[in-house]
Formats: structure tokens, sequence, C-alpha cells
């Protein structure tokens, strides 16, 4: 099996034509797994449904096109917020199936994508709901044909609300918890799966509490759309076919130019004497997860980003976009906000996909 990994842009939260347009370079009964991690530009408002119709948009396109079967086979990732040097966009991931194998002493990328039950009111923020995200992600990284030392990353979709209808959900139905919350349980729960996060410390009283317990290879979002968990898992597999690898970094903070840069010298990037990228079409995805420290300071300085009336989720995305712009050239990177147990407290992580030698 081999990944294409393919950027496109999207017009408004309902334009699928650049998708489709590269979709239809595949045969549909040869896709293994497609997946779409996009970003749209709504206000990630209670009452912005910009990512809902984006979502259906897509569904709806990629219906007509390869029918019910790759929609059963689809994970659809959609995150709201493209404040400042961010473009809305998505990224087409595409698991073909080849007929010859990888070189099996090279690792390329590798996908592997799961979906939970529907969870019911009252697991949702609680310990058993981070089960369940162990328990999905352990079914994508045995979909990836993978090891756990293999994983690069792991995304992380969860919800923050039953769809559960209350007569079938016991201690009052349908029950709403912040998106932070929901984050920082599915990212003890994808903790545990890695290894990363003891089990025994998964208790009620740790989540968005205990900052400095947190896995280190999970990106985590959270949205009313779903009603379950969602997992799409990246890794690099001896044997994949294609020609691209991940490669994964640690942020100390929402401006960390270095930690970027670390990411992809490691990838097998090159910068010359003054720092500038040599070889920026070699990258093909850069996903990003950035935070603030808990007292909303920066480098020692107050900041206003948890003190100002705009969500301070919005002032990092428009931080940490313009850094990366700034290194890469292109305002096409997936960057998202709050790495609650993702990172230590202020931190966060990167990763990029790159076309290997």
């Amino acid at each position: 099996m081999s990944v294409h990994v393919i950027a496109y842009d999207t017009a408004n939260p309902g334009d699928t034509s650049s998708l489709m347009m590269h979709v239809a370079r595949f045969d549909p009964g040869r896709i293994r797994r497609l997946a779409l991690l996009v970003k749209t530009e709504g206000n990630s408002e209670v009452n912005d449904f910009s990512r809902e119709y984006a979502m259906l948009s897509a569904q709806t396109a990629l219906t007509a096109w390869g029918g019910d079967d790759l929609v059963k086979r689809t994970t659809f990732l959609f995150s709201t917020g493209c404040e400042g040097a961010m473009t809305p966009f998505g990224y087409l991931f595409v698991d073909e199936e080849d007929a010859a194998p990888g070189a099996p002493d090279s690792k390329r990328l590798a996908i592997g994508c799961a979906r939970s039950r529907v969870l019911a009111g009252p697991e949702i923020g609680t310990p058993a709901h981070a089960d369940i995200v162990a328990q999905t992600v352990k079914d994508a990284i045995r979909d990836a044909g993978v090891g756990v030392d293999d994983v690069a990353l792991v995304i992380v979709k969860t919800p923050v609300m039953s769809h559960v209808p209350s007569t079938e959900a016991p201690a009052g139905g349908s029950k709403r918890i912040t998106s932070a919350y929901s984050k920082a349980v599915g990212a003890l729960g994808a903790g545990v799966a890695l290894g990363e996060v003891d089990r025994r410390r998964v208790v009620q009283d740790a989540f968005d509490v205990d900052l400095h317990l947190h896995a280190r290879r999970a990106m985590v979002f959270s949205g009313s759309e779903l009603d379950c968990v969602e997992i799409m898992l990246l890794a690099n597999r001896a044997g994949a076919g294609g020609d691209l690898r991940i490669e994964t970094g640690q942020l100390a903070d929402c401006i960390d130019a270095d930690g970027l840069k670390d990411m992809l010298r490691n990838a097998g990037c090159v910068f010359d004497d003054r720092g500038r990228l040599c070889d920026p079409e070699k990258i093909v995805a850069m996903l990003i997860k950035a935070g603030i420290a808990p007292d909303g300071s920066l480098r020692g300085c107050r900041t206003t980003i948890k003190t100002s009336h705009i969500d301070m989720d919005k002032h990092v995305r428009a931080a940490i976009g313009g850094v990366a712009a700034s290194i890469v050239g292109t305002c096409r990177n997936f960057i998202s906000a709050n790495t609650v147990h993702q990172a230590p407290p202020g931190g966060g992580l990167c990763a990029c996909i790159v076309r290997a030698p």
C-alpha cells in the first residue's frame, strides 16, 4: 500500500472542487482508506456551523463519486480556525492498494483509521471516555499494520456532547462539556494506548488539572458534530510503498521557530547559512499543535492571550501560523491550539510529511 498526501484549497467551507479534482486521479475500488484533515475559516463560536457545512459538502461529493462504501472507509477530521497567516485548506490522504510492495529495509508513510461506538452522555468526560479513546487508538494501530514504536502521530477527534436520545442515556441524557476538557480526556486516552501515560493516573481529577501528565505523540481535537471517537494514525512502516515519511518534533512555545527548524532538519530538509529553507518543495504537509503557559506568559513576558476578549486559541494559531509560514514559505499549514495533556504546559508538538530521498 502507498499513501498519497495532497494539499487542496477551498474557496469557502462548502467548496469541494479542488478536492474532487485530486480525488478523480484515483480508482475508488483501490482505495483502502481515505482521510480528510481540513481547516475551515469559521469563528469557532457555538453558532458557527461552517465545519458541519464543510463536512456535509465533502461527504456528499465523495458519495456521488465513490458511493457509500468509499465514505465508510473515509475519516473526516475537520477543524475550525484559520486566523493569521493560515489559508483555509485541506490535506487529502489516500491509502491506495499497490501492485508491488515497498522495500522491506526502508520505512515509508502508513496510515491507520478507526472509529469507536457511539458514546452515551454519562460516559463523556470520564475515565471510561479515555478508555474508549485508548481502545480506538489500538484499533488504528492494527489497521495501519504497525507496532506502537512505529507510530509517529495520532490524530484524535473526540465528542463534547452525547447524541444518544435522553430516553436511552441514563442520568439526564445529553451532557455538554468544554472543548478543552474533551481534548484532555482524548489526550490521556491516546497516551495510555501509546504507553506514554500510566492508566492508573487517568482519574477524573486529573483531566485539565494535572498538566504535567501528557502524551507525546497525540494531536487532539473536539467537536459537537460527532458522537464517537475518530482516529487517524500516521506511522513509518517497513515495506510500505510510496516515497513519503513523517517526522515529528516538540515545541517549547507558540513562537518556537528553532523547534520547527530542528524537526525539518531531522526530516532531511536543508537550511542555508542564513537559516533559510533551501528545499521547501520536499515538504508535503505541516501539522502543528501549539499552546500557551497556564498563566498566559510567553518567554517571561506578560501577554493578553488569556485576558483578551478574543479566544486564546485564536491568538495562538495566529502566532505560530506566522512563524511557520515564514519558515516554509506557504500559508498551507494545519495549525491548531490548546495542547492540554499533549505537551508540557505551554509547549507543543509538530509534524511534517516529506518526500524521502
